[in-house]
């Protein structure tokens, strides 16, 4: 039997595969040049939509709602998605958002960039409250604690007479600036709202603030024995998450020119938020888009079988936590990440650094689009 040295076992071992460091980083620019060319093209669609021939003022209704509640669901991801919190009560972020802007309007006549402003800025402030309130809650803890927030608004706005219960709060024609909209103008207002909340997503995702927040969704402990402060990144992102949900309600509340706590004290828009998210992918920047058309689209499809569409939503979301629990937008995106990474793998990047040794190799090697 023939006998093998060690030597011969070690030359017969796999070599560490060298990068080609140029070949990378080309890659890598390519994948971000190709990531926002596909973002632009689609604001560009969404910004012709209304001026397309036979598109009406209803049709840009429906899509603003379907772009409300994609704002909504993008708060609740901040959340669920980057910090792994599970909030069942955002509908009180809606409510208060709504309310604040109507009052502003009934009383001060305020315009609708005003109203955004406020009801953000005011629907953050209690969620700055709520974050330290709930900040040693997790898992299903969390999850009643923010119920209950859901539930107590919903009581306030149906007994406090300042907010006029189910008579509800009629508000005039909606205005930026001086200037009155119809729903074309209400469609491009909510559109610039998602286009500055996406691109706030995207750089919050990639600061110190967005890794600190999926450092406590991994490992809590991990996270605080690196030096990252568990109180005030929770506060923070239920601020954030809370902000941007006001901001959602004050558009839900003038599209439709009318609030009232019939609306507003009910628990199933924050259902119907959180579905969103679960849907379309909550660690995703196209899970709420995906998730907010799904809620919306759905029931409006099935307008005469309103029973059903609520059945059908119930069986996606099962089938979606069974076979997708990352969300669909994860499963749409799995082919391209696939591809990017063969390639990749192709020009030798295999996930981690190369070890200095490798590095000197790499760096004292010529590259291949260098001539001799």
């Amino acid at each position: 039997m023939e006998q093998r040295t060690d030597a011969d076992i070690q030359d017969q071992s796999p070599q560490p595969t060298k990068w080609d460091r140029s070949a990378i980083v080309r890659l890598k620019a390519r994948f971000e040049r190709q990531n926002w060319a596909g973002v632009l093209f689609l604001l560009a669609c969404a910004v012709a939509f209304p001026m397309l021939p036979g598109v009406e003022g209803w049709q840009a209704y429906t899509v603003a709602l379907v772009i409300i509640y994609i704002i909504a669901a993008q708060g609740i991801s901040v959340l669920v998605g980057f910090t792994g919190l599970v909030s069942v009560g955002h509908g009180g972020f809606l409510a208060i958002g709504a309310y604040t802007s109507a009052l502003l309007t009934k009383y001060f006549e305020t315009d609708i960039i005003i109203g955004l402003i406020s009801g953000g800025l005011m629907a953050g402030f209690i969620g700055f409250l709520l974050g330290l309130i709930f900040l040693r809650l997790s898992g299903a803890f969390m999850a009643i604690g923010t119920l209950g927030f859901a539930f107590f608004v919903g009581t306030v706005v149906n007994n406090v007479p300042l907010f006029e219960g189910r008579e509800g709060i009629s508000l005039p024609s909606n205005k930026v600036m001086f200037w009155e909209i119809g729903d074309i103008g209400f469609y491009y207002v909510s559109l610039t709202v998602l286009a500055l909340v996406t691109l706030f997503s995207y750089c919050m995702v990639r600061s110190s603030v967005g890794r600190a927040f999926m450092a406590l969704r991994d490992s809590e402990k991990a996270a605080e024995a690196s030096g990252v402060n568990r109180v005030l990144y929770r506060t923070i992102a239920f601020s954030i998450s809370a902000f941007i949900t006001g901001m959602a309600g004050v558009l839900n509340g003038h599209i439709v020119n009318y609030i009232s706590s019939e609306v507003y004290g009910d628990i199933w828009y924050s259902v119907d938020i959180l579905v969103a998210v679960v849907v379309g992918g909550s660690a995703v920047l196209m899970g709420p888009i995906i998730g907010g058309i799904f809620v919306v689209m759905l029931p409006f499809m099935l307008e005469e079988l309103a029973d059903f569409a609520f059945i059908l939503k119930g069986v996606v979301l099962i089938l979606v936590l069974i076979f997708a629990p990352a969300g669909i937008a994860e499963v749409l995106g799995r082919p391209i990440r696939n591809m990017r990474a063969r390639l990749l793998r192709q020009a030798g990047y295999g996930g981690r650094e190369p070890a200095p040794a490798e590095t000197t190799s790499v760096a004292a090697a010529p590259s291949q689009t260098e001539k001799p």
